[in-house]
């Protein structure tokens, strides 16, 4: 019991330790590649690719920028609809965003990041909401993923290993 508790510990200090980094080397490199003032959204980004808990932090990228390319259309979309109410506007662009992140049938992160995007396209308007988060987030994400591509290798394959066969798989119980 005593050693899975430390390997817990472990694995999140070391979780914990690259997201933090990763978020700033994201937000400087999005500075200075981009001249984004406050590129929050790729430190948050790599926080997502990175955090403590993720089984596989590549799918976890990829689940990532799909959700926000939903979101940022679907934020894009609303402003072409005659509806000059905001909260009308926030809640057709946050379902129509979390529908089409759930029926790609991904990860729960995807829809999450497709509600989010379009709600900060729709407040913070397309120059801030869409363009530019959509390149600090590919920042945020590739910064997590070479940070999760050296630290947690296995953790970046794009199978599961945890679905795959195990070579005893059907054998029935084994006799000591």
């Amino acid at each position: 019991m005593w050693s899975r508790f430390a390997s817990h510990i472990r694995d999140a200090f070391s979780h914990a330790t690259a997201a933090a980094f990763a978020a700033a080397v994201a937000f400087y490199g999005a500075h200075w590649l981009f001249g984004h003032q406050q590129p929050i959204f790729a430190a948050i980004a790599a926080i997502i690719c990175l955090a403590p808990g993720i089984p596989n932090h590549l799918r976890q990228g990829i689940n990532v920028v799909i959700g926000v390319t939903i979101g940022i259309a679907v934020g894009e979309l609303i402003f072409l609809l005659p509806i000059s109410v905001l909260g009308v506007q926030i809640s057709l662009a946050i379902f129509a965003a979390m529908f089409l992140g759930a029926l790609a049938n991904l990860a729960p992160v995807t829809p999450i990041q497709a509600g989010a995007s379009a709600l900060l396209v729709i407040l913070l308007g397309p120059e801030t909401g869409g363009l530019v988060r959509f390149l600090d987030v590919i920042i945020g994400v590739s910064t997590g993923l070479v940070f999760a591509l050296i630290l947690f290798r296995n953790a970046t394959k794009l199978h599961d290993t945890a679905a795959a066969p195990s070579k005893d798989a059907g054998q029935g119980p084994q006799e000591k």
